[in-house]
């Protein structure tokens, strides 16, 4: 099922994250949350997923159950991915995994940031066979698909591109709190029955 909004409406980011937040809830096994930010630096379209990776990381980094893969510093790419999900399947094996990243779309949809209950397939748009990542993915469209996906790439505003990092930050940090409150409360140890009624409650 696909989820969309533009992100300039002001209801986007609450929106997808309580989509987001619900989807999790279905799948009561997770003990943790990894985000997989795609893309690289080199290309003001392809840094999508850098952006809100470095963003996540600025405000979720050190955080026990939540693990950021793919900043500017640190991108994940064609190059990397296969020995990035390798690391980690091995070290999240519990995770509920979210993939975020750019894609091309027709023109009219510039803007509009899609929630998909499914996992991503990374580099479509380019004819690039790569592995599905994730549980649920986001897309953020960031310029018209056309027959030179390449340039229209390296010739998308940076700006625009940033501001809609920014929104699809948030929504990631609502959703992973929401999500990290039930986490915890569901790890937390129960009481024996006796010490409730011990201690008057």
């Amino acid at each position: 099922m696909m989820h969309h909004k533009h992100y300039l409406d002001k209801k986007s980011a609450p929106y997808i994250s309580d989509l987001l937040t619900k989807h999790f809830m279905k799948n009561p096994d997770f003990t943790e949350i990894v985000i997989i930010c795609i893309g690289t630096n080199r290309y003001n379209g392809d840094s999508l997923g850098p952006l809100v990776g470095s963003r996540l990381t600025e405000r979720l980094e050190g955080h026990p159950h939540v693990h950021i893969y793919g900043t500017l510093a640190k991108p994940v790419h064609a190059l990397n991915m296969h020995r990035t999900l390798a690391d980690i399947a091995s070290k999240h094996s519990r995770a509920y995994v979210i993939a975020v990243d750019a894609c091309l779309g027709q023109f009219y949809k510039i803007g509009t940031l899609q929630l998909v209950e499914e996992p991503l397939l990374p580099g479509v748009s380019l004819n690039k066979q790569l592995p599905p990542i994730g549980h649920i993915h986001i897309k953020g469209i960031i310029n018209n698909h056309g027959p030179l996906n390449h340039k229209v790439l390296e010739h998308t505003s940076l700006t625009f591109v940033q501001e809609m990092s920014a929104v699809i930050s948030r929504i990631l940090v609502k959703s992973s709190q929401d999500i990290i409150a039930k986490l915890v409360q569901d790890q937390l140890p129960i009481e024996p029955l006796s010490d409730q009624l011990s201690s008057g409650r």
